[in-house]
């Protein structure tokens, strides 16, 4: 059988991982003490808004190049311009051109709480996000094990961040659960095939208690499928390719979140 493109990227990543030095007891005590205070997951608690997650990404393996690295600290001001709740930063270096050195600048000058988007299967991954001060890490379902999902999530919590654990089909929702993350993300694209549909999220909606905050990613294009999907209890989007490709990524922001209509009111 033919090795998908999420099978490729994790197969990259362990051994890219061989060549890493664990953290000491000690060094993992010394982050904990410099860990800053964390907002990522009190801003997504206020339902008063809609809340987008903007997505810095350099590159991805369907679209190619999205974005020069020296133009992501430009993005980064136009996101937090336009009223993006907490940035997304993709740190995966072969597939979607990210590094953990852009990760560490865009930290250091957002005034926004930070997601580390990678491809999480080893603790040591772990300690370098929560070194580099991030608000939330991703961990996705489809990759880990359930119990090794929940050590993450008790780790992650442990260290101050809050992990986004994402989902794309039921299987993956129960890992999830049973984990016991507060936020989950839907990503509606396939990360086996990079098919894209908003069914995905309606499908697993239900199936989610109301007191865990769901994150819908990827396919939000226009300000109708915030509206709709919004209506159906979503508390949170991320939003990658729709902005870095606008014209204006200020203007389509707030576009999203419906402002336009309010301002000219």
């Amino acid at each position: 059988m033919m090795e998908t493109i999420l099978e490729r990227i994790v197969t990259h990543t362990r051994k890219k991982l061989l060549t890493m030095r664990p953290y000491s007891a000690y060094e993992v005590v010394e982050i904990m003490a410099r860990r800053p205070k964390n907002s990522f997951l009190k801003v997504l608690e206020d339902s008063s808004r809609v809340h987008i997650i903007a997505e810095i990404k350099c590159a991805s393996p369907s679209k190619g190049k999205l974005l020069p690295p020296e133009r992501v600290l430009e993005v980064l001001s136009f996101y937090e311009e336009g009223g993006a709740s907490a940035i997304s930063v993709v740190t995966e270096e072969e597939h979607f051109g990210g590094s953990i050195t852009l990760l560490g600048d865009v930290v250091a000058a957002a005034s926004l709480p930070v997601l580390r988007k990678d491809f999480v299967i080893e603790e040591t991954q772990i300690y370098e996000s929560a070194e580099k001060g991030v608000g939330a890490l991703l961990l996705i379902a489809r990759i880990l094990h359930r119990e090794r999902l929940k050590k993450f999530v008790d780790l992650c919590a442990l260290l101050g961040m809050v992990p986004l654990v994402e989902v794309h089909d039921e299987k993956d929702l129960e890992k999830a659960l049973f984990s016991g993350a507060k936020v989950v993300g839907i990503n509606n694209r396939n990360l086996a095939t990079f098919e894209v549909s908003l069914q995905t999220t309606l499908r697993l909606l239900p199936l989610i208690p109301r007191d865990v905050i769901v994150v819908s990613e990827s396919g939000i294009r226009r300000k109708e499928d915030i509206a709709m999907l919004r209506e159906k209890g979503v508390r949170a989007f991320l939003i990658g390719e729709t902005l870095l490709t606008a014209q204006d990524p200020v203007e389509k922001l707030r576009e999203l979140k419906g402002e336009t209509e309010l301002a000219r009111c």
